[in-house]
């Protein structure tokens, strides 16, 4: 497929290192559209996107921030090392440098975060491969899952309209569905195919990422072997309980897909299924229609679109989806520039 190639609307410009995370905000206490970077310049900062200007800045951080959450008022959570802090956005100072709270629950460094749609509670994966949720409103530690991932686990996310569902993945093939609230597996999933190719013998299905859809339908993970493993929930009688089904992205990377965001809907797509936009290391991105006639006949899913980043991005670490103008996506790219460890943040317009 042709790819169309993306120039930024914007680069933001200010980390000194690789940027390795981003997250969204369409409202804070810092005002709307908000977006927060975290970097291996063991800095966060908060750029408002109606001027792309940095309204705030997170310092004095001893190592590089490799996850950012938005909590439900003031907060903002960064993963730093084995530790997350909480910050007070309220706070008048242009530079934070001391946290209102910290938790220490983790032995090995987090790879992820995760807040909860009610707000109350916080996921971590980390190097051990084991996922735990804090309770916020306690700050104790409310549940360490009973089995741990056998290798690293790389992603966790709480999945939208399940109150008691969170996913993990990791760098032993393997996806989780958990029920934290018993702190028990609901079910697992290998990512491995049962006659592995010959590419996957050099790019193992390792789990990357995970997202889960704004209906709560669709749980999407980024692997290692340059797909995209796709897990919903169908059937639309009462009567009977929906089933999962199973679906494997094929034809949008030649790269490992270490980042997944899906996208809200605009105006033109109220009647299309849900979108999810992919990308992999080597700038690639995806937008696929994730139809569930589709899937449930195992038909053969080809992207919508597959777009290439401008040469300014070396590597990608992070795609993030940050609202909608009109008819497009405004998407923040972040990475490493195309100079020796330079910091990269740009944003793009995705028709």
């Amino acid at each position: 497929m042709e790819k169309i190639p993306l120039t930024p609307s914007a680069q933001l410009h200010g980390h000194k290192a690789p940027v390795l995370c981003a997250k969204y905000a369409e409202e804070s206490s810092l005002g709307s559209n908000i977006l927060a970077s975290g970097s291996e310049d063991q800095t966060c900062r908060l750029w408002d996107l109606r001027q792309n200007r940095v309204v705030k800045g997170i310092q004095k951080l001893e190592d590089a921030v490799s996850c950012i959450a938005f909590g439900h008022q003031f907060e903002l959570y960064l993963s730093v090392g084995t530790k997350v802090y909480t910050y007070d956005l309220r706070n008048d100072s242009m530079i934070i440098n001391e946290p209102i709270q910290q938790y220490e629950f983790s032995q090995d460094e987090i790879n992820s975060i995760d807040i909860h749609p009610n707000g109350k509670y916080l996921a971590t994966a980390d190097d051990e491969g084991e996922i735990k949720v804090i309770d916020l409103e306690r700050h104790k530690l409310y549940k360490k899952l009973v089995k741990k991932h056998s290798n690293i686990s790389m992603a966790v996310r709480f999945r939208q309209k399940k109150p008691w569902e969170v996913w993990s993945g990791g760098l032993d093939c393997r996806l989780f569905q958990w029920d934290f609230s018993r702190g028990t597996p609901l079910n697992g999933y290998d990512t491995n195919a049962s006659e592995p190719s010959s590419a996957q013998m050099f790019n193992p299905p390792f789990v990357y990422s995970i997202d889960t859809s704004f209906s709560g339908q669709w749980v999407a993970a980024g692997l290692g072997d340059c797909s995209i493993q796709i897990l919903g929930e169908v059937g639309k009688s009462k009567k009977k309980k929906k089933q999962t089904c199973h679906a494997r992205l094929m034809d949008g990377h030649t790269n490992l897909v270490n980042c997944l965001t899906f996208l809200p809907t605009t105006q033109q797509e109220q009647s299309s299924p849900e979108q999810l936009l992919s990308g992999s290391a080597n700038g690639i991105l995806a937008r696929w229609e994730l139809d569930e006639d589709q899937i449930l006949t195992n038909d053969t899913l080809v992207p919508k679109t597959v777009y290439q980043l401008d040469n300014s991005m070396a590597r990608l670490n992070w795609i993030e989806s940050c609202g909608i103008q009109g008819d497009a996506h405004i998407i923040a790219t972040a990475g490493v520039g195309v100079q020796s460890n330079q910091g990269i943040l740009n944003l793009y317009s995705v028709i």
